[in-house]
Parts: C-alpha cells; sequence; structure tokens
C-alpha cells in the first residue's frame, strides 16, 4: 500500500486533471518551494514535455529549473549515470538477430492495444520485458498471454538476450527501472506528482513507492476507468486499492452531458472499479447511430475517427483520400509536406515569380524529365541558395503541376487535386485526425466518430474479460466535444453498446 502521506486524485474525463496537478505545483512554488525540489513523473515522454511545457508557461521557468520533470526510465537512465553508449538501441537488433537467429523489427508499438500485431519474434521481447515490468517469472506470464509464443523459444531468447546484454554492458528501458531499485539514489523532494498512475506496472510502482519514501508531500493522479493499458503491464488494481480516500475531480469541462450519460453507462458495466460521480458541461451534445462513416460529412470541424485497431481503420484512411480532405494518420499527415511545397513552388514558378534556386530544389526532384547530369547542374546554387535561375526554364517541362510533377504518382496527384479543389489548408495541422483508440488517449475534438468493429483475436479477448475493452471504448467516446457518431458493426465482432 501506499503512505498514508499519499493524496490520490481521481481525474474523469475532462476534468482538468493535469491542470490540478500544475496549480498544486504553483501552491509549492507560491509557498517558497524551489523548483528543483518538485519531482513530476508520468508514464510517457508526450506527457511530460506537455507538463513541462506548461509549468515553463505558467510559471516563467526553464527546463533547466525543472530537472525532476521525467518519465520513470528518464530519471532512473540519469540517477544512475548512464549515457546513450549504455543502452541497448533498434541498432543492437541486426546483431542479436546474427546471435540468436531470430528476426527482431523492433516495431512494438502499443498503438493498436494489442500484441497479436507483432511478428512471432517481436512478441518474443515483448513477453520477455512484460514479464519483467509484472515483476513475475516468464513461465508464469507465458501461462497467461494468450495465443502467444513456443515456450523452449520465449525461454531460450530470454537467457540469449540477457546474455547479449550482459555481455556488452548494455541496458533496455525495463533494465533501468530495476537497477535503479537496487542501487539508483532517489532525490529528496519537497513535493512528488505522478500523473497518469492507472498506467503503471508493478515495477514502475515499485519505483514510485521508492520515490515517495524521499519526499516530503505526494500527490498521484489517474484514473482507474481510462485505464487501457492492462494488457502491457498496467496495475490498475493497485491504484484501486490505494483509493479509499481518493479526492475526485468532480467536474468535466469536455463532456456534453448526452455523451456523459453514454460513457456514465458503459463504465457502469465494469467488475471493478472506483465509484465516483462527476459532471457534465453545461451543454446537451449529440450522440447519433449511423450506417457508416461514408455518410458522415466531415468537410467542416475538427475530426477524431477512432478504431480499435489499425486495420479497421483502412476503409476510413482510402474514404478521406477520397473526398479530398486533409487528415493526419499515425502522427503524419494525409500528404508529406515536401510534396505540398514542390507544388506551392512549381505554380510561383510557372507564373514567372522569382524563385531561389534552393525554392526550386523543391519541385526538380519530382520531374522525370530533367536528366540527373543537368540536376547536378544546379546542385552547387542550390546547397548555397542563389537567386539566378538562369537555364531552368529551358530544361523544365511547361504545364500545371499535376501534369509536369510526375513523379508523384498519378493516385496521390488526383487526390491533391481533390483536396486543393475543396480548399483545404495544407499549412496548418489536419482538421482530421484517423487513429487507433490506444494512440488517442488524451486527445480530444468537436466531432469523434467511434467504429464499433472489432478484429477477431480481439473480440475473443472482450468474450473472455469485458473489463479491459469497456474501458478502451469508454475513452474512445469521452474524446467527443460536441458529438459522438457511433458507427453501426458490419460483422458479428464488435463491442456492444
Amino acid at each position: 500500500m501506499l503512505p498514508t502521506k499519499t493524496q490520490v486524485i481521481l481525474g474523469p474525463p475532462g476534468t482538468g486533471k493535469t491542470s490540478t496537478l500544475l496549480q498544486l505545483i504553483e501552491n509549492e512554488l507560491d509557498s517558497g518551494v524551489s523548483p528543483n525540489k518538485i519531482g513530476f513523473f508520468t508514464f510517457t515522454k508526450r506527457a511530460v514535455n506537455e507538463g513541462v511545457e506548461r509549468a515553463m508557461n505558467k510559471f516563467s521557468l526553464t527546463k533547466k529549473d525543472l530537472p525532476y520533470f521525467k518519465t520513470l526510465h528518464s530519471l532512473s537512465f540519469h540517477q544512475l549515470g548512464l549515457n546513450k553508449e549504455d543502452v541497448f538501441e533498434r541498432t543492437h537488433l541486426i546483431e542479436l538477430n546474427d546471435k540468436l537467429n531470430v528476426k527482431l523489427t523492433g516495431s512494438q508499438s502499443t498503438e493498436d492495444g494489442t500484441i497479436y500485431s507483432m511478428t512471432k519474434d517481436d512478441r518474443l521481447m515483448f513477453i520477455d520485458n512484460l514479464a519483467r515490468m509484472k515483476k513475475c517469472s516468464l513461465e508464469d506470464l507465458w501461462h497467461d498471454v494468450e495465443d502467444a509464443v513456443n515456450w523452449y523459444a520465449l525461454d531460450r531468447f530470454s537467457r540469449g538476450y540477457s546474455a547479449y546484454k550482459k555481455a556488452r554492458r548494455l541496458y533496455d528501458y525495463t533494465d533501468m527501472l530495476q537497477f535503479f531499485l537496487e542501487r539508483g539514489y532517489a532525490p529528496k523532494l519537497d513535493a512528488l506528482f505522478i500523473d497518469e498512475a492507472q498506467d503503471l506496472s508493478p515495477l514502475q510502482w515499485a519505483v514510485v513507492r521508492k520515490l515517495i519514501d524521499s519526499s516530503h508531500k505526494v500527490y498521484v493522479a489517474g484514473d482507474d476507468d481510462q485505464a487501457i493499458y492492462k494488457w502491457a503491464g498496467a496495475d490498475v488494481d493497485y491504484l484501486i486499492s490505494n483509493c479509499t480516500n481518493a479526492t475526485v475531480l468532480e467536474q468535466s469541462y469536455r463532456i456534453p452531458s448526452s455523451i456523459h450519460e453514454l460513457a456514465r453507462k458503459t463504465v457502469g458495466r465494469l467488475t471493478k472499479r472506483v465509484a465516483k460521480s462527476w459532471k457534465p458541461k453545461d451543454d446537451t451534445g449529440v450522440v447519433s447511430w449511423e450506417r457508416g462513416f461514408e455518410h458522415i460529412d466531415m468537410s467542416e470541424g475538427s475530426w477524431l475517427v477512432l478504431g480499435r485497431t489499425n486495420y479497421i481503420l483502412e476503409n476510413v484512411i482510402d474514404h478521406c483520400k477520397h473526398e479530398g480532405w486533409f487528415f493526419e494518420v499515425k502522427g503524419n499527415p494525409s500528404v508529406a509536406g515536401v510534396k505540398l511545397d514542390a507544388i506551392r513552388s512549381w505554380e510561383r514558378f510557372n507564373k514567372g515569380e522569382e524563385l531561389t534556386l534552393q525554392e526550386c530544389g523543391t519541385f526538380l526532384r519530382y520531374i522525370k524529365k530533367v536528366a540527373k547530369n543537368q540536376l547536378k547542374l544546379f546542385e552547387g546554387d542550390l546547397k548555397v541558395g542563389r537567386t539566378h535561375v538562369e537555364g531552368l526554364v529551358g530544361v523544365l517541362p511547361k504545364g500545371r503541376w499535376y501534369d509536369c510533377l510526375d513523379m508523384i504518382s498519378i493516385t496521390e496527384r488526383s487526390y491533391l487535386q481533390a483536396m486543393l479543389r475543396r480548399g483545404e489548408k495544407v499549412l496548418k495541422q489536419p482538421r482530421i485526425r484517423i487513429s487507433t483508440i490506444h494512440a488517442a488517449k488524451g486527445a480530444e475534438a468537436d466531432n469523434v466518430i467511434l467504429l464499433t468493429d472489432m478484429t477477431h483475436k480481439v473480440y475473443n479477448s472482450y468474450q473472455r474479460d469485458p473489463d479491459d475493452e469497456t474501458r478502451v471504448f469508454y475513452v474512445g467516446m469521452t474524446r467527443a466535444k460536441k458529438r459522438l457518431y457511433l458507427i453501426e458493426p458490419t460483422s458479428r465482432k464488435y463491442f456492444d453498446l
């Protein structure tokens, strides 16, 4: 159990959990606590960076003023005095593959919320790491993981991987946590803040307890209802067991009443949770069922299209391209910025505007008719950015960009034409984000489209233990600020709402 000095804060969707923590940090600073005596630790780099940026802006501080605003892995790295050369990285995979006769790709993304999207050998590394994060034996975990791998292959890999790291004195991220517990120095803090506590594994909780022992005041914030990383080792039960006297943030500033009612009913199905009461914002909002996402007009406004796995979202991506909508998927815009720059520069060049050779270089790479030896004539000028373009007019073809930039595929040129005809603002962040629910945690949009279909393996897991998937879809629906569109399933495998 956590020490009694720990104050647990539960923040349902949109209730301003991080803002509450920042207000508590401000209170500590106002009372005379030095910034380097405050620790703010959370689950991901993205969350830490958000906390750092908000703290810097609000309190007029620099990153150097906040040495203990980190992920737990980063803290362990620095407290152990490690260097980049000590860290096991993707570059070591080639040698490890050769030593163990495996084919690791290093692709262990948690975006899909399942190990099934990984290759067979990548699963070996994932399961080895998971056993250490859960502080259990490899064999015990192997028995619990559905559709995992051959035990002998897993055991051989685990022993070989450990020997490889030891021989080269390398540490992976889980090693860092383990060695910090054994011999790391915990900084003495006046105030300790732990965010996204529902995502912490047993090993990370052990690190947190070590930090708590050296801290005067302790705040642990999270929401058990939004614990969607149990499959990756998160120990939500530990958070639940420490919530006897938890403070619940009761007012949501995101969720309107109609969406709140659906979310309340959904999360009420969980067999184990902390009962909590929270209020919607003063707005009705809209919840509607749609036969298909194709019938929804996304030509204006901010949108978040959510599916349980990337596979479920493939048709959405194709549809958005067909409609000429600018969107983002996996953090990348639907059209690379260099291609958009090439189109703009070509249009300016075609109108007779003066361009630097650097600007001309943005489109030269996309024209087949420009021979490589001709491009070399301009290479030196492109690097120094000279403003003279003599000779280019005679070399380049004439016409609109979609006829001349023929190194851009026909399919992509058609999509770009449709997008530009629609007047999409391609210089700004895409209005539409297509994402798995796991990858969208923490995000929000005025309009959310939630696909209810599941893949075969995810559906089977849902049938065995509904709680995990209930939390996932609860997180999905509570990303909406105004309208929630629920898409009717296309098969018999779906989340039942």
